[in-house]
């Protein structure tokens, strides 16, 4: 699709960008908004590991303390997310004991804050035999998370919730839906290694934790090939399928999980952890378990756990509005979480990037907020709410970051790293919206009348299709000197929104400011 004079070989776009002539229809009544905090028990680290010393030192396990959550009201909190596992929760067969996990939520309603639940029942006791887990191509290992290919797997989280929510249903506010990760995120092992519950066997993988029966099987329905044989292959259109069938799989398994949620805590707020830079690699497609999700209810935040954490707005930014864009457009809610230990530099980032996507859940550890300083407390309690405006946007590279989890599934695959900076420096110029093909094929353009930018990535023919009618209908395909330079010397990021309100980010000096266009 020869569209502009950066256009690379057949097939391939250099730069492009496809602005669209119509703009995102009001945002409505604004939503409530939420700021969370979380408690990680002490009992569950594995104490002297790089991540259990930044978790304590974060005040993670520290927050529960008197000193402590008598302060989180004045800092802006209103609910504090309480650790459960299937480990701690039943040491033997059939017997419960929540004892630390009573305490702790009865510290949480003593000073009048709303409780929230993080349950992590991929992670079993040693006495469950049953059930299967994640199996490494790589190692032939096992983990001992347990694999969302199997059907025993969901039907022992509907066991569990069911025991939770019979005893304190009544007393949870919030529930973060988890499933099949090492941090309860949609994902396969990632190598977690700080906690007392924490595989042997774990390590970053992708499409290597095929192994295991169950997984297997359902390939076998989809190629002949097996998984090993199809990452040994060069043949491209088998790869797709390989990546595509665990993404398709661990998004299939959130919507399974929160429509269990739903049926044993009816009257709770949801959400659901959403994090790692790059999708594939993580074994995930973000705004596939959107979109599994809201097929079951439109009743939940997404949030991207990787808040602030490239430590620069336009980096860090990329991926939250990747997250961002496909809960617009699906229809549920977005929210932010912090990456573990954020500084006091980075705190207005952060801040900023919740705004700038629209975020009605922020979430922050202890540490983190007493970092911010003042002017960043007060900024984050009084966060402003509202829809970004733009009609412009990019085409994540998916093609190629599908490609190169198969081919790298270490994560050394170079695509996310290089897109990432060209988006950054776009978004001095301008705000956009992020999508991929499969939102594209999903109705992106008919529903929200925007378009897309794409970065040295293969154009499958079916969203060529999708673009010509784009085009047809009067949408831009541009490259990106239809967008000027920034006229300010000093970095200046803004955002509009459909209220008419534009809010503007200066990062040398951390000044974050409002004004109405109307």
């Amino acid at each position: 699709m020869a569209t502009t004079s950066e256009t690379g070989a057949a097939g391939r776009i250099a730069v492009l960008l496809l602005a669209s002539l119509a703009s995102v229809a009001s945002a409505g009544d604004a939503p409530v908004f939420h700021y969370h905090t979380r408690h990680i028990p002490r009992e569950h680290l594995e104490r002297g590991r790089p991540l259990a010393i930044v978790t304590e030192r974060n005040g993670l396990c520290d927050v529960l303390d008197d000193e402590k959550i008598g302060s989180l009201k004045d800092l802006g909190i209103d609910t504090v997310e309480l650790r459960l596992t299937w480990w701690e929760a039943e040491p033997e067969p059939g017997k419960f004991d929540f004892s630390r996990f009573e305490r702790d939520l009865k510290k949480v309603e003593a000073a009048g804050l709303k409780a929230g639940l993080m349950a992590w029942f991929n992670h079993p006791p040693a006495w469950y035999t049953g059930g299967t887990r994640f199996k490494c191509l790589v190692h032939g290992k096992e983990t001992t998370t347990l694999s969302p290919f199997d059907p025993e797997t969901i039907r022992c989280f509907d066991r569990l919730y069911r025991e939770v929510a019979s005893r304190f249903g009544d007393r949870i506010d919030f529930v973060y839906v988890c499933g099949s990760g090492d941090f309860g995120e949609p994902v396969p092992p990632q190598g977690v290694n700080h906690y007392k519950f924490s595989s042997p066997h774990s390590h970053v993988g992708s499409v290597t934790w095929l192994g295991d029966r169950f997984a297997r099987a359902a390939w076998a329905k989809v190629s002949p090939l097996s998984p090993e044989e199809v990452i040994k292959s060069g043949d491209r259109a088998t790869r797709l399928r390989l990546i595509d069938f665990l993404a398709d799989r661990t998004a299939d398994f959130m919507g399974e999980v929160f429509a269990v949620v739903r049926r044993h805590f009816p009257n709770a707020r949801y959400g659901v952890p959403i994090g790692h830079l790059s999708d594939f690699t993580a074994g995930q497609n973000r705004p596939r378990v959107i979109k599994a999700m809201c097929r079951v209810s439109h009743d939940f935040t997404a949030r991207w756990t990787g808040m602030a954490h490239l430590g620069e707005f336009g980096k860090s930014n990329v991926m939250a509005n990747r997250v961002s864009s496909a809960t617009r457009f699906y229809g549920c809610r977005f929210g932010e979480e912090a990456a573990s230990y954020l500084s006091g530099e980075n705190a207005a980032n952060a801040v900023y990037e919740a705004m700038a996507n629209g975020s009605t859940m922020m979430h922050n550890d202890y540490g983190n907020i007493l970092r911010s300083g003042k002017a960043n407390i007060d900024r984050a309690k009084r966060s402003y709410v509202g829809e970004p405006k733009t009609d412009v946007a990019l085409l994540w590279p998916d093609i190629d970051e599908r490609l190169d989890a198969v081919a790298h599934p270490d994560g050394s695959g170079r695509s996310i790293a290089e897109f990432v900076p060209k988006a950054a420096e776009l978004r001095r110029r301008t705000n956009y919206e992020i999508c991929d093909t499969g939102m594209i094929l999903d109705g992106f353009l008919e529903r929200r009348g925007i378009a897309t930018l794409a970065a040295v990535t293969p154009i499958p023919p079916e969203t060529e299709a999708a673009l010509a009618g784009f085009r047809a209908r009067g949408g831009k395909v541009v490259g990106l000197s239809f967008f000027p330079q920034a006229k300010e010397k000093a970095v200046v990021y803004r955002t509009g929104f459909t209220d008419g309100k534009v809010v503007e980010y200066v990062p040398s000096t951390g000044t974050i400011r409002q004004r109405s266009d109307r």
